[in-house]
């Protein structure tokens, strides 16, 4: 049973209608003028409201669109005579359901209020499916929280840049190891920044061609760049890329990037190290081999000193030879 208001200034044909329509089952009530029609409208909120469009005072458009003021959600139908009909197409225009022009017959106006509750019944089922929607996206929601706190969590966590995009390639995620490596901060980066603000045109320019069909790779392996940081400072990073999918659809990029500054100090440092302990080992060899001519020279001159011809002589002597 559906709740109807009939706003009309004739009292027979209110009389008829009320009649017509409380014995296909409906529940009517009535009103002889515009203004009462709204303050009854005001009680009883009926779903359906159906009003002449020519009245003393105030006509039905001016009652439609204050009915639709207060309540967007009712269905109003308009009678209209048959010069009325561009105002009843202004009717429509300002959210009538239908109109219906004198004279007509019960079967019409009750086509009308058909049509009238079918589109409250589809509003209905669109407001419960919609219900039913946001509890199924709260509930998922709910589900996948930690997971997404998790993984929210590793990103920040991780000591390597993590900096990931739309489908424009402009800056959706930039976590902590990101900031070290750029020398940017997060709230100066997110949807304000593109990666052509941060990587080498090269690596910028496979990842557009990516995101237009070009090319078709999803990801771009490991390889040593070189990034230039916000102050300038040119800084050697490992690199790789992923295209990131949701069946056809390319929904973004991600980059990864390790920094390799400490890396490259520690390679130095190693070097130079290993070049101090070759000189060592050259020059601990030639003090060895020094060491042993000076050993050689040293003999040589005491085996020198005693075979001398004085020497000889005066040992001869003391052996009485």
């Amino acid at each position: 049973m559906t709740q109807i208001l009939l706003i009309d200034d004739e009292p027979d044909l209110l009389r008829v209608l009320a009649r017509s329509l409380k014995a296909d089952g409906h529940e009517v009530t009535t009103a002889l003028s515009g203004p009462d029609g709204l303050s009854v409208f005001e009680g009883q909120r009926p779903a359906i409201v159906i009003t002449d469009i020519k009245m003393p005072g105030m006509g039905g458009i001016e009652v439609l669109k204050r009915i639709k003021e207060r309540a967007p959600e009712a269905e109003v139908v308009i009678i209209t005579g048959h010069g009325d009909m561009d105002t009843a197409v202004e009717a429509l225009h300002f959210g009538a359901s239908d109109f219906v022009t004198k004279p007509f017959r019960g079967e019409t106006l009750e086509i009308a209020i058909r049509r009238a509750e079918e589109k409250i019944d589809i509003r209905r089922r669109l407001k419960e499916y919609t219900l039913d929607l946001e509890d199924k996206i709260e509930k998922a929601t709910r589900e996948l929280s930690p997971q997404v706190n998790f993984l929210t969590k590793v990103i920040r966590s991780s000591n390597d840049g993590v900096v990931a995009t739309d489908e424009e390639l402009r800056i959706v995620v930039f976590n902590p190891g990101a900031e070290r490596i750029f020398g940017f901060l997060q709230e100066d980066v997110i949807h304000s920044r593109s990666l052509a603000d941060l990587l080498p045109k090269k690596l910028v320019e496979s990842f557009q061609q990516a995101m237009s069909g070009e090319r078709a790779f999803k990801e771009l392996p490991w390889r040593e760049v070189m990034i230039v940081s916000k102050n300038g400072e040119s800084i050697p990073v490992m690199f790789s890329g992923s295209v990131l999918v949701e069946g056809a659809k390319k929904l973004g990029t991600v980059a990864f990037l390790q920094d390799l500054r400490e890396i490259k100090r520690l390679q130095r440092e190693l070097v130079h190290s290993e070049r101090l302990a070759a000189i060592g080992q050259t020059v601990a060899g030639l003090a060895h081999g020094i060491k042993n001519i000076l050993h050689g020279l040293k003999g040589g001159s005491y085996l020198s000193k005693w075979a001398s011809p004085k020497r000889t002589m005066r040992n001869c002597a003391k052996a009485g030879t």
